[in-house]
């Protein structure tokens, strides 16, 4: 017999805690480390999007990373008199402020990340190597979606409701 749309609806619940709780234990792990190093949580995602990404406007850095526009001006504002980063003007739109890494902002990033990475992989310790390439691939599945998949299912969720 199938799954009723309320037995769907609780594995779902479940799974979500789940993954929730794995999440919020590994932030706590990193945010952590991130402060015992002197930058917040905030400071780091914003440096470390840099390193890799390179130089961009506040707004779409902001997008990047899921900041408010509030929180990135806040935040690259103290990187920046942190002499961590600096903003120049955008060379067309004197609108925008492009952020930039400083020498001294990424040395501390690249020294930051070997270290991160001991703390996860010490933690993802406990999935074996096939266990964490289904979890990862499992979790980028979960982010894409399918947008027709999860409207035909949250009709679904609606007739059965209304039954």
């Amino acid at each position: 017999m199938a799954d009723s749309q309320k037995d769907k609806k609780a594995l779902a619940m479940a799974t979500y805690s789940s993954l929730a709780r794995a999440i919020y234990e590994l932030d706590d792990l990193l945010d952590r480390q991130c402060e015992y190093l002197g930058l917040s949580p905030s400071q780091y995602r914003v440096l470390e999007h840099l390193l890799f990404h390179g130089p961009m406007a506040t707004g779409e850095l902001a997008e990047k990373i899921h900041f408010g526009d509030s929180t990135i001006s806040v935040v690259t504002r103290n990187l920046e008199r942190a002499g961590l980063l600096v903003r120049r003007a955008h060379e067309t739109d004197g609108r925008k402020a492009i952020v930039h890494l400083t020498a001294e902002g990424k040395k501390l990033v690249q020294s930051i990340l070997p270290k991160r990475a001991k703390v996860l992989r010490a933690k993802m310790c406990v999935l074996g190597k096939r266990e964490q390439e289904n979890l990862a691939r499992l979790c980028l599945k979960l982010a894409e979606g399918n947008a027709v998949k999860f409207t035909l299912e949250m009709v679904m969720v609606d007739e059965d409701e209304e039954g």
